[in-house]
């Protein structure tokens, strides 16, 4: 009896683990074919995204590189740029599907409530995130506690030491040579810093203070602690290098303007400014590119990750829509046209797209780049919601420095403080 009641069982067990299995192998089978389980749950039916450009894309760019891949590969998606603020649209009752914004400043979306982890979007659409640089994901996931990937890279930013040849052929100077740390760039600059006749020459511009800092990776806000970090040995040595640059008599750092359309600044170490240096060449200037200065203890370090990004809004209705945006915008093709035709360096480890930077833009194609890719970043730091302020505080300070209206420690001492109170009254 209990062999006969045994058999049974087993008979019933067999044919419940046969029944599962044959449901799992249709399950299976749905899976791979045509009109898949993904296929089925992402919608087809038209729809129109909207996006808030935090990080601005030129007329070109945006049908380039959106508009017309996805009328391509996903007819059914529409996009609508937004207009104005962020603050301003989210009162007026629209929420953005997507938004595009360099890492400094996603933190800026927190008190909206629409930043998410997409991670599990990007899984189930199957985005190969290997693709990607690691250092530009993590300069993301630094913000969050959790480790959250918020979005995804487009572009990121190079730094280089961009050069005016004919201000070095005019004044009998060599060429500035890769590997300079800031000391050897800044003694470079002081033979150039001049005035002859009228016009005063500058030799070294950094832009400004942060920008000279970047490679250092200084945070200005604990984003943990909510504590201003500028008053330190480290913002000292950058405040100190950066007056020692421009104290050079008539050798203040200005901006691009004044580098390729007044032609009055021999070198200027900054970002990607091609698409300023394009219509420049047209002009006749004379372009020259040098690696990007570095600090002894950081050779072949330019500035902290400044990368671009699309985050899909946690108030989307349409979220799988706008990865499917994402995936295709970081896309190795669409990434070759951004390199190709506007010069944007990619954050994809792709070797090829490098060779290809700006290679359909005629004007630089005679620019010897090779430069650009002998330095790499440094990590970001996990930028605070208040680091947009914050900066705008520390930069004023170094100004008051640097005209000596007040010495260092009382600039870095006033700027701390100052930060501070502003982190306070904003909470």
């Amino acid at each position: 009896m209990k062999a006969t009641v045994t058999v049974r069982v087993c008979a019933v067990c067999l044919l419940i683990s046969v029944s599962a299995a044959m449901a799992g192998c249709q399950q299976s089978g749905k899976l791979q074919s045509p009109g898949s389980a993904l296929e089925e749950t992402i919608s087809t039916d038209p729809v129109r995204l909207t996006v808030f450009k935090g990080q601005g894309l030129t007329d070109d760019e945006w049908d380039q590189l959106l508009v017309q891949p996805l009328k391509k590969k996903y007819p059914y998606i529409t996009l609508e740029p937004l207009s104005g603020s962020l603050p301003d649209i989210i009162a007026s009752g629209v929420v953005p599907d997507l938004l595009t914004q360099f890492n400094g400043y996603v933190t800026d979306f927190i008190p909206y409530n629409i930043l998410m982890d997409i991670t599990p979007l990007a899984n189930k659409q199957k985005v190969d995130l290997n693709r990607f640089d690691p250092v530009y994901l993590d300069a993301l996931r630094i913000l969050s506690d959790k480790g959250e990937l918020y979005g995804l890279p487009y572009s990121t930013q190079f730094n280089a030491l961009y050069y005016n040849k004919d201000l070095f052929d005019k004044f009998g100077v060599s060429y500035p040579k890769d590997g300079m740390t800031w000391e050897e760039a800044a003694a470079l600059g002081e033979k150039l810093t001049r005035k002859d006749g009228p016009t005063q020459y500058i030799g070294l511009s950094y832009e400004h203070i942060q920008r000279l800092s970047s490679s250092l990776s200084p945070d200005m806000v604990d984003i943990k602690k909510e504590r201003a970090t500028v008053n330190t040995d480290l913002w000292k040595r950058i405040f100190q290098l950066g007056h020692s640059i421009d104290i050079v008599p008539g050798g203040a750092s200005s901006g691009g303007d004044v580098f390729y359309n007044e032609r009055r600044v021999a070198m200027y170490g900054t970002v990607n400014i091609f698409n300023k240096l394009t219509d420049a060449i047209k002009k006749g200037f004379n372009l020259g590119m040098a690696q990007y200065p570095s600090f002894k203890e950081q050779p072949n370090v330019y500035g902290l990750v400044d990368a671009h990004y699309m985050l899909v809004s946690k108030q989307s209705k349409y979220k799988d829509q706008a990865m499917q945006v994402i995936d295709l915008f970081t896309s190795e093709e669409v990434q070759q046209i951004s390199a190709r035709k506007f010069a944007r360096l990619s954050p994809l480890k792709s070797p090829e797209l490098r060779k290809q930077l700006a290679a359909d833009l005629p004007m630089l194609k005679e620019i010897d780049m090779s430069s650009i890719f002998k330095s790499k970043p440094s990590p970001a730091p996990a930028f605070s919601k208040y680091y947009r302020d914050a900066r705008k505080i520390l930069m004023t300070k170094f100004d008051d420095y640097n005209l000596g209206k007040i010495d260092v420690n009382t600039a870095l001492r006033e700027a701390e403080e100052e930060i501070n109170k502003m982190i306070d009254q904003n909470k």
